[in-house]
């Protein structure tokens, strides 16, 4: 009975040797813990959306003198609610450094054209799709008794003042776009970085303005997607 006990001792002694080996030794500190829930659902933008690529967008062909891309893409811009004019007209305005007074001023002459063949386009814009508040502004006034008769009367003091009031359908603006009037630091960035590197190509300045995109949020595959806008 002894000699079974020893035995036994013997063997409990050389698997727990075993595991001590197996495991490293106890002094050794456990590998990095996994990444949390929130971490993993971490959401990184893969590109730009719709509104940064218009910018992108009017950069490029107001840098590269494009008229008419420009123009299609503004008006398809504004009838998708992406930019309102104002916005457009900021835009422009500012790349007279990016892509020159030349340039620019081309630009805004073909945004002036625009406007002219598309009065919606023009001073009564914020005119044309009246503000919805409650339920209204969820439904959109589609397919209601208070969005037709809203349609209505906007048909009826159009006729009785003169006033061109929005009719394209499935392409007003957003209400989330139409009280803005100015655009924000990225947004001038944005649309000055893609006409700086289409005019000058991938040079010290157009890294610094990639650097200062970084610094605002922007995430390396939406710089990856705007190097492929401009330069492919």
């Amino acid at each position: 009975m002894k000699r079974v006990l020893t035995l036994t001792l013997a063997l409990a002694i050389v698997a727990g040797g075993y595991m001590f080996e197996a495991n490293g030794g106890a002094g050794e500190q456990p590998s990095k813990q996994a990444p949390s829930i929130s971490e993993i659902n971490i959401y990184t933008p893969k590109e730009l959306n719709a509104r940064q690529k218009d910018l992108v967008e009017i950069g490029r062909y107001t840098a590269s003198g494009d008229q008419g891309a420009l123009k299609s893409t503004i008006a398809s811009a504004i009838e998708r609610g992406t930019l309102t004019p104002q916005e457009v007209s900021i835009a422009i305005r500012q790349l007279y450094s990016a892509a020159g007074l030349k340039q620019m001023n081309a630009a805004l002459a073909t945004f002036d054209q625009l406007r002219e063949e598309r009065p919606e386009f023009g001073a009564d814009y914020e005119k044309m799709v009246p503000k919805q508040t409650g339920l209204s502004a969820l439904l959109g006034g589609n397919g209601t008794n208070g969005g037709a008769a809203l349609t209505k009367q906007k048909t009826e003091e159009a006729k009785e003042g003169g006033v061109q009031y929005n009719t394209f359908r499935m392409k007003k603006p957003k209400p989330q776009n139409r009280n803005r009037s100015r655009l924000g630091k990225l947004d001038r960035e944005l649309v000055a970085a893609a006409a700086l590197g289409t005019r000058v190509g991938k040079n010290n300045l157009f890294s610094a303005s990639e650097k200062s995109l970084s610094e605002l949020g922007l995430s390396k595959y939406q710089i990856e997607n705007l190097e492929s806008m401009i330069f492919e």
